[in-house]
C-alpha cells in the first residue's frame, strides 16, 4: 500500500499527457492481456524458489507502477476511469495478490517451522503454493475477458 501511495504521489511530480487509444476487442487483445498478466503472476510465483524475494520485488514494483497508472488514468476523469479500469481491476489486483501469496508460502512455512523448532514440510507448502497459483491464473483469465470485452467499450 505504501508503494501504491508513493506511485500516486510521484505521478503528480511526473505529470504527462494522458491519451486513450481505443482498443479493438478480440482474441488477439485477450491473448496479449492474459500473457502480460500471467507473466507478472509467474514472476511473483518465482518467490517459491527465491524464498519470497521474487514475490516481494513484484509486490513493491506492482504497487509503485499501479499507483502511477491509477493516478494517470484518473486524470482522464472519474467516468472514463470507472469505465475502463475498475471493471477488470477488481479481479486483476486480487489475482496478483494471490500470486504473490503463493510465492511467499514456502518461505513463511520455513520461517514458521524454524521458529517453532520443528521440521519444515516444504513439499506440502509447494502443493499449497501451486493451488494458490492456479487460483490466481483462473482469476486472471476472467479478468482478461473483462478487460478485453467489457473495459474496452
Amino acid at each position: 500500500m505504501g508503494c501504491l501511495l508513493c506511485g500516486i504521489l510521484f505521478a503528480d511530480l511526473k505529470s504527462q499527457p494522458v491519451h486513450v487509444a481505443p482498443k479493438k476487442p478480440g482474441v488477439e487483445l485477450f491473448a496479449d492481456v492474459l500473457t502480460n498478466n500471467c507473466s507478472i503472476a509467474a514472476v511473483a510465483f518465482s518467490g517459491v524458489v527465491t524464498f519470497g524475494l521474487g514475490a516481494v520485488a513484484v509486490s513493491l514494483f506492482a504497487g509503485l507502477s499501479g499507483g502511477l497508472f491509477m493516478a494517470h488514468a484518473y486524470a482522464l476523469g472519474a467516468g472514463p476511469f470507472a469505465r475502463t479500469v475498475l471493471p477488470h481491476a477488481v479481479l486483476e489486483l486480487p489475482a496478483f495478490g494471490v500470486a504473490i501469496a503463493a510465492g511467499l508460502v514456502p518461505a513463511t512455512t520455513l520461517v514458521r517451522s524454524l521458529l517453532a523448532g520443528r521440521k519444515a514440510r516444504i513439499s506440502e507448502s509447494l502443493v499449497d503454493a501451486a493451488a494458490l497459483l492456479g487460483l490466481s491464473l483462473a482469476m486472471l483469465v476472467v479478468a482478461a475477458c473483462v478487460e478485453t470485452w467489457v473495459s474496452t467499450r
